[in-house]
């Protein structure tokens, strides 16, 4: 019960920006010259089952994490977004902390942005993070990377909720954000089969693992870079 509620608390706080636009606007977007890219999305996975009952819709999830910063998918996330934006910007390395990240909040994220103490010269930073996406009108919040299931369900299914948001190096405002999305404007997601859901996240075995990094992989790629499209980044 306690990790379920500290997922709802997360989710809740994971939530709570400000008005933003969801397109970089021209005028803002022909001041930036030189960029950072921080992704913050891979060092977390979720384990999400909704139960069978009739309030199922008044509690949380049952959530359980798996740290997940072995499967490198920040790393992949980062020099993907580095190489389409290195055709229309300057691209420099950034140092941060990831716990400084893990949440795309207005105000938080203008602290962490300037806390970093980094290159003058940057414009702007490029932040690939978590975000929570409901898996049905007024349902449960999926955050983040995860695996899903509800009972009735034929099988599990993945899902890679996250947004891409642009932050004025200066100001630390946000210029725009952008939640991933399938072409329909669902939440990234597809079936996997039953056998990858562990007993217990420690459960999960190197095969398992490995599948369902892989299929995190397909999702980010099938979105990644459209996003970065519809944010006006990437042409």
């Amino acid at each position: 019960m306690a990790r379920a509620a500290l997922a709802f608390f997360l989710c809740l706080a994971l939530g709570g920006a400000g008005p933003f636009t969801e397109r970089l606007a021209p005028a803002a977007r022909k001041h930036i010259r030189t960029v950072a890219v921080i992704s913050d999305l891979g060092h977390a996975f979720t384990f999400a089952h909704v139960r069978n009952t009739p309030w199922q819709w008044l509690v949380p999830s049952d959530s359980r994490l798996l740290e997940s910063s072995d499967w490198a998918l920040d790393p992949y996330v980062a020099k993907a977004v580095s190489a389409a934006l290195a055709r229309s910007f300057v691209v420099k390395p950034v140092m941060f902390q990831p716990a400084d990240f893990s949440t795309w909040n207005d105000y938080l994220l203008r602290r962490a942005v300037l806390d970093l103490n980094a290159d003058p010269g940057i414009d702007a930073y490029v932040l690939i993070l978590r975000d929570c996406r409901n898996d049905a009108p007024g349902g449960h919040a999926l955050c983040g990377l995860g695996l899903y299931r509800r009972d009735g369900t034929p099988a599990p299914a993945l899902f890679a909720a996250y947004r891409i948001v642009v932050v004025d190096a200066l100001t630390g405002d946000t210029l725009a954000s952008r939640a991933a999305s399938l072409p329909d404007g669902a939440l990234p997601s597809l079936p996997v089969p039953a056998s990858l859901w562990p007993k217990s996240p420690d459960a999960l075995d190197a095969a398992q693992s490995a599948m369902l990094a892989a299929d995190e992989t397909r999702l980010i790629d099938a979105t990644l870079l459209r996003t970065l499209g519809e944010l006006g980044l990437a042409r």
